[in-house]
């Protein structure tokens, strides 16, 4: 029996261990040949650990987001940099206030992670897939793939999404809770580009700095400024990766939760304004779109569906934070617990998403300090 057993050895998992007292026994389980291979892609590969600006109401999608200023109050962007810094890792800051390890290697902040996890009385193990979780009255067992049955008292989940499924994700969280009884919104692709109906291959490779304003026939879902490039299936950028998440959190506030009908009524009803200064436009892209600018009107075209799962940064949707307290524990279950990217919660790129799984981490920990 060990007190607390953690599926996923991502920068969630790992973080937890840390926290958490040294006195109870841990056991974190990875799927996968070795621990951390999401984290090692962060920031594209530089470590892009939080970023200097967050309102939670704000830079993150979800379904709920009422506890939000709460968690986040409690472990904070400057606790974070804090944390490194103690440990001898200098963090600096860069464009749209993204918080990247002077480094810029993200293997530096993987080994830190391991190595104070392991200093923590903490057990990893990988090639340990879980196939079933079973509840008894005081403990939960946990059955891996292998056939391995392992008791424990309390059982937290960061075990991702399923997005970029090259690294193993591959949405078991979702499975497991839904056999649990645990209510979840509609997993939808995030932080990934968008596919035009509109034909822009011939200003494939060219950014920009517009307006962008996506609209659900005159209705406005999602509006921003910034960088953006255009590419031969469509649009992409941060502007873009940020627009696809508040896509499907809009879709999934419908009621709209299968992803055939989310793409059919994105090919029906959903569009998007580009608003372009002539000061920014390269000369192809003035070009290309000369009336409208000379004209001060917007570039208006309609999508078809978002990139793939495979090129998806991040999963939204996920675990309703309604369903749990707030310590990230399953109100109607004690003892199990659910953090990072497997709940719906999403945040812009930037940094936005390890801030949540360090604040989310530490908001699970505060149960098992008090």
């Amino acid at each position: 029996m060990v007190d607390i057993l953690i599926i996923g050895a991502g920068a969630a998992g790992l973080f937890l261990t840390i926290q958490l007292p040294q006195s109870l026994s841990k056991l974190i389980l990875e799927k996968n040949p070795s621990p951390g291979t999401k984290v090692l892609l962060s920031g594209g590969e530089r470590a892009n650990v939080s970023n200097m600006n967050i309102e939670p109401e704000l830079d993150y999608f979800g379904q709920n987001k009422k506890s939000l200023k709460s968690i986040f109050s409690r472990y904070t962007n400057w606790d974070i940099i804090n944390f490194f810094e103690e440990s001898g890792i200098e963090i600096v800051e860069e464009d749209r206030g993204r918080l990247i390890l002077k480094s810029g290697d993200s293997r530096e902040l993987l080994n830190l992670l391991l190595d104070k996890s392991k200093k923590n009385n903490t057990k990893l193990r990988c090639n340990s897939g879980v196939k079933e979780i079973v509840k008894h009255k005081d403990f939960y067992e946990v059955i891996l793939i292998s056939g391995e049955k392992i008791k424990s008292k309390n059982v937290v989940f960061s075990c991702g999404g399923k997005s970029f499924f090259q690294v193993g994700t591959t949405g078991d969280g979702y499975d497991f809770a839904n056999k649990l009884g645990i209510k979840v919104i509609s997993p939808h692709r995030g932080l990934c580009a968008l596919i035009s109906k509109k034909d822009f291959s011939f200003l494939s490779g060219s950014s920009i700095n517009l307006g962008m304003t996506i609209f659900d026939k005159n209705r406005e879902v999602y509006k921003e400024a910034g960088p953006m490039l255009f590419t031969h299936f469509g649009i992409s950028g941060p502007i873009i990766f940020n627009a696809s998440v508040a896509l499907g959190e809009y879709l999934n506030a419908k009621n709209i939760e299968t992803e055939q009908d989310k793409i059919k009524y994105i090919l029906e009803n959903i569009s998007v304004n580009l608003n372009i200064n002539k000061e920014n436009a390269t000369k192809k892209i003035y070009g290309f779109f000369k009336t409208e600018i000379d004209n001060e009107k917007p570039i208006e075209f309609g999508l078809q569906d978002w990139r793939t799962w495979k090129e998806a940064k991040i999963t939204g949707g996920g675990i309703d934070i309604n369903e749990l307290d707030k310590y990230m524990q399953v109100k109607k279950s004690l003892g199990l617990f659910f953090i990072g990217e497997v709940v719906d919660i999403t945040g812009k790129t930037g940094g936005y998403n390890l801030q949540w799984a360090w604040s989310s981490a530490y908001a699970c920990s505060e149960y098992f300090n008090k």
